[in-house]
């Protein structure tokens, strides 16, 4: 009987431990899976945003599914004799005319053992009625870019000279104003003083005359950025420009680094106090980005970006900005960029639309401007991911006109920069892509983290039960009785009282 008992009391002590080591290596389990989870949540998120083919980052940038739209704003210039004659321009709104973008990346190629991607992107306009104020039929009067460019080019040589150039525009039907639909602003028309001097053989760089001409479809210039996504400091930068490592066309070497990416690529884990830049070959230049605030974007937290105050400010006011100017200290004002060296010959200043904040001079100098905050270029994005949920680049152009005795239609004119259309480009991330990623990135880990916690709760009452259970039971049982053993049939012995 006695080993009865010992093997019934080495199997429920046996039992016991196996609980006991059960229950423990579950406590570790669950601790160590808990303690892991953002390290292997990171590890997912880096895989997920590698730009190597087969990933989703890669095929999201290589051929975007996303909607992106160009808008189109055009500036209308309501009083076109009385602007020639002397007085103040003035404009008015018209737009939007919007397009829908299909970007896709082209000759791609890998550099530097796989470090940098190589390609080129050509980007096609759609036009799309519903979400514009009408077609691209209809007219809008502005400046003659031509006009002005023959001015640029010409306005040095003697007055005679010049008249004679302006009777030969005039005979062309070629004036300081033109009146033209959309679609021939945008992308383009045939100027024909521009093709009448094509025909005496003078050489001009092109006879088509359009905001965005040789832009609908073409290929874009040669970029080269970097695809390591570990590699923060780099990841999805802009290492070469169309075979360069450095811009040329400003006059210090700050001036022409080539920073940030393109604006459509940030790397994982962005971190409030980064300062991204983004490269806008539109302007050949870098703009920096500020954190402003940290706002929900259907149910994801992200960080809202805008561009430094001073990104345009003159070189006159701020030293960092000296490169941008072409004929120091000839410098223009606050809040416009001269364009004459990245677009050579195009007697065009860009600017925030409306021009936002710009000098006093340049606002006043036009009728019909109305700007706000709301006009500046802005960005949203999932600090985790790098993902950008959503942007607006918005930029001016306006026409450097110039007073000009020598041409009869500039010799009244004062000097002002013109509006001629503002630009908004934009997309918004697709609700499926957020939901997939709340999902992935905040959600899941939260549900994992909470049903973990739980269990590890759970697991860990439990064995504090058992072992606490197992030491009272030991401590409430008698050991100092001594064992007997009791044969069968036998009673057991009495000791007489003394």
């Amino acid at each position: 009987m006695r080993n009865g008992n010992n093997w019934w009391t080495e199997m429920k002590h046996s039992t016991y431990l196996v609980s006991v080591g059960c229950l423990v290596f579950l406590v570790c389990t669950f601790f160590f899976t808990l303690i892991t989870l953002d390290p292997i949540s990171w590890l997912v998120i880096y895989e997920k945003t590698d730009l190597v083919p087969g990933t989703v980052s890669y095929a999201q940038w290589k051929e975007p599914k996303i909607d992106i739209y160009f808008q189109a704003y055009m500036f209308n210039l309501t009083n076109p004799e009385e602007f020639v004659g002397g007085a103040k321009p003035r404009v008015q709104q018209v737009g939007p005319y919007t397009y829908r973008e299909h970007r896709i990346k082209t000759d791609m190629s890998e550099q530097h053992t796989g470090s940098t991607i190589e390609y080129r992107e050509r980007i096609y306009y759609y036009f799309v009625p519903e979400l514009s104020v009408g077609p691209e039929s209809d007219v809008v009067t502005t400046v003659n870019l031509a006009y002005i460019q023959i001015d640029v080019q010409f306005g040095w040589l003697p007055a005679a000279v010049d008249r004679v150039i302006e009777l030969l525009e005039n005979r062309t039907e070629d004036y300081l104003i033109t009146t033209r639909t959309v679609r021939e602003l945008l992308w383009g028309y045939e100027d024909p003083f521009l093709r009448f001097l094509y025909n005496m053989f003078i050489p001009v760089p092109t006879t088509m005359i359009g905001l965005y001409w040789n832009k609908n479809g073409t290929e874009r210039e040669l970029t080269e950025i970097y695809r390591n996504n570990k590699d923060q400091a780099r990841f999805g930068q802009v290492y070469k420009f169309q075979g360069q490592t450095k811009l040329s066309v400003w006059t210090t070497s700050e001036a022409n680094k080539l920073n940030g990416s393109d604006g459509s690529l940030f790397h994982p884990f962005l971190q409030w106090k980064e300062q991204p830049y983004v490269f806008t070959a539109d302007i050949c230049r870098s703009i920096q980005l500020r954190p402003t605030s940290e706002v929900k974007f259907a149910g994801v937290p992200v960080y809202r970006y805008l561009p430094f105050e001073d990104t345009f400010r003159s070189a006159l006011n701020t030293e960092k900005n000296r490169g941008f100017c072409l004929n120091w200290p000839n410098c223009l004002k606050d809040n416009v960029h001269d364009m004459t060296t990245c677009m050579p010959g195009a007697p065009i200043v860009m600017s925030l639309p409306h021009l936002m904040h710009a000098d006093p001079e340049y606002q006043n100098a036009v009728e019909g401007l109305h700007p706000n905050d709301d006009l500046n270029t802005s960005f949203l994005i999932e600090p985790k991911t790098g993902v950008v949920f959503k942007a607006q680049k918005k930029l001016q152009i306006n026409a450097r006109v110039k007073n000009n005795p020598k041409f009869r239609e500039l010799s009244l004119v004062h000097n002002v920069f013109l509006p001629v259309m503002f630009m908004n480009e934009s997309f918004t991330i697709d609700t499926e892509t957020v939901s997939s990623l709340r999902l992935s990135v905040y959600t899941g880990p939260i549900v994992v983290k909470t049903i973990l916690s739980i269990l590890l709760i759970v697991c860990a009452l439990i064995l504090f039960v058992i072992v606490a259970r197992k030491y009272w039971y030991a401590g409430s049982t008698p050991t100092n009785v001594p064992y007997q053993e009791l044969s069968t049939g036998t009673a057991p012995e009495t000791q007489e009282s003394v």
